[in-house]
């Protein structure tokens, strides 16, 4: 996992003996008491800019659990012919970050010469799409916010099956102070064009969601992997339940997230098990405010993140979040689809 440079002024890239001591941990189900099955790459710039480690990771991974499953979060820009196919050849699900057509998703990814990459990004869809299962996480900006509709028929046309889309929020920054309303966009508009949406994506075979409705297919009284929790190794040494604590100085309300911490001198992470049970506690049960809605059991809360991020808390709803839910909720199938994607 790697930070591009607009981000950080030296990109960053995770230290690989803490990745692999991370997979050995998780896979061993220490210590939370849940073994993970599976292995992810993401991050806020472009994993595949440290193909060595990646490969290194899934080696590793598969010396321990032989049928795990990988996935991978990509702009869709590979190093090279060659990277593009093992990717494909390895990986059994592969999300591309696309935002739209090149008209729109130039605009908002250009290149580091400040040029489109989306031609080049929609070639290596085909490609892996040719070899594995592929699916497309798009975040809406004004010009997608209420034509959700067209968004998917494009999507479709491109032979996608599998599609999340998420409105635009603001970065989270690390020198953040307080808590902040993470929202550009209405969550309510952004709710009825997704609903619009939802019509034209069950006409043409295209499974479509939000982070709204990751929950709708079965009942769980935990909201998220942030509530097991399932970690995620960061680029500084620390390990996170969320993909909203990215570093160990994070915004403060963030830190509930941080939960462990490499030691390069021991080759060991150290865990604080005091945050790994508040964590645990984050169940719907244990939520005053949301376990006698109606839709808790397909919510459980909803984004533990944006909770912290936005009131500081784990326990406070977010009005704006609980009114576009239960709009969804009211709109959309509750129980009965069975939602293949895990969480893009």
């Amino acid at each position: 996992m790697a930070s591009s440079p607009d981000e950080q002024a030296n990109p960053l890239v995770v230290d690989r003996d803490f990745a692999l001591a991370g997979i050995r941990d998780s896979i061993a189900g220490h210590p939370t008491g849940f073994k993970a099955d599976r292995l992810r790459f993401f991050s806020p710039g472009e994993p595949t800019q440290d193909m060595d480690t990646i490969i290194a990771c899934v080696a590793y991974a598969r010396s321990l659990l032989p049928d795990i499953t990988l996935e991978l979060q990509t702009n869709g820009v590979f190093p090279s012919p060659e990277a593009r196919d093992w990717i494909a050849d390895t990986f059994d699900v592969v999300w591309f970050s696309l935002d739209g057509p090149a008209s729109v998703n130039d605009a908002y990814r250009p290149g580091w010469d400040g040029l489109g990459r989306t031609r080049e990004a929609e070639a290596n869809l085909a490609a892996v799409m040719a070899k594995t299962r592929v699916g497309v996480r798009s975040t809406l900006v004004e010009e997608t916010l209420d034509s959700q509709d067209s968004l998917v028929a494009y999507y479709h046309g491109l032979g996608v099956r599998h599609l999340c889309v998420n409105p635009l929020i603001r970065p989270i920054r690390r020198n953040d102070h307080g808590a902040t309303d993470v929202n550009l966009s209405s969550q309510m508009r952004f709710a009825k064009g997704f609903v619009a949406a939802y019509a034209v994506a069950e006409r043409l075979g295209v499974e479509f969601m939000n982070s709204m409705t990751f929950n709708f297919d079965e009942k769980t009284s935990v909201s998220c992997r942030s509530c097991l929790p399932m970690p995620q190794m960061n680029p500084d040494g620390s390990v996170s339940s969320c993909d909203m604590a990215m570093f160990a100085d994070t915004k403060e309300e963030l830190r509930h997230f941080i939960y462990g911490q490499w030691d390069p001198d021991s080759k060991t992470i150290r865990y604080d098990q005091d945050k790994i049970a508040r964590l645990q506690n984050h169940r719907l049960e244990n939520l005053p405010k949301c376990k006698t809605c109606p839709i808790g059991p397909y919510c459980a809360g909803g984004c533990i993140g944006r909770r912290a991020y936005q009131t500081g808390t784990l326990e406070d709803p977010l009005p704006e979040i609980c009114a576009a839910t239960i709009y969804l909720a009211k709109h959309l199938p509750l129980g009965r689809e069975r939602i293949t994607s895990t969480h893009p």
